[in-house]
């Protein structure tokens, strides 16, 4: 009883639709979103990596990891350049997107096929936990200083990981328009990879979820002309 109290307590959706994904054995593995007055193609991020892995299989049933092909290729491509340099860090993304977009529930935003939760990475080889009893890492809490009982935020990890994607968004023809963080962490994150961090956008302003277990990233990819 403990345990369902917790899965179906604050917020449930996330959790109600994982299960829902599983139960029905949902599986596709691409689909479309719109962009202007036509549709481009989406797919499905990989379930894990070398360095990286998902935040919650059910989710991956349930079809909450899909983005249009550009970012799904910036991410496993951001994480590869990261194997040598950072060999001891484990990414977890989370949170995605449908595979035909549109409304994105418990998110306000995860419509259009550009934007990506990602897990914030731990210190000493540590990997977050993630589960239906903490809502696959989005309960999770982190003081001001980036530490909880799992561990301590490696922030130098995590200016990497946001370099490597913009870099290779860039590489495709994109970018990163924005980074939502929780804003007493920021200064901890923008002590390295100063000069590059300080060409992106971060919120200002609290949002109305914390972002401090993970950051919200959203792509910016123009539509085929």
């Amino acid at each position: 009883m403990r345990f369902v109290r917790k899965l179906f307590s604050w917020k449930p959706i996330l959790a109600i639709s994982c299960l829902a994904g599983v139960l029905y054995g949902q599986a596709a593995t691409s689909g479309s979103v719109t962009c202007g007055a036509i549709s481009v193609p989406t797919s499905r991020m990989p379930v894990s990596g070398p360095n990286f892995s998902s935040y919650c299989i059910p989710c991956i049933a349930a079809l909450r990891t899909y983005a249009r092909e550009p970012v799904i290729d910036t991410l496993v491509a951001g994480f590869a350049q990261l194997e040598n340099s950072r060999p001891k860090v484990k990414f977890l993304y989370g949170e995605i997107g449908f595979p035909d977009g549109g409304r994105f529930r418990p998110h306000r935003t995860h419509r259009e096929g550009l934007s990506v939760d990602l897990m914030v990475p731990l210190a000493d080889r540590k990997v977050m936990s993630t589960s239906a009893a903490n809502r696959y890492g989005y309960d999770v809490d982190f003081t001001d200083k980036g530490t909880n009982e799992q561990g301590q935020v490696d922030f130098a990890a995590l200016a990497d990981l946001i370099v490597s994607l913009k870099k290779q968004a860039q590489i495709r023809g994109g970018d990163i328009r924005r980074i939502f963080f929780a804003p007493d962490l920021q200064p901890l994150l923008k002590k390295y990879q100063t000069e590059q961090l300080s060409g992106i956008r971060f919120n200002k302003k609290q949002s109305w979820v914390r972002h401090d277990d993970h950051i919200h990233v959203d792509f910016e990819f123009g539509c085929p002309g």
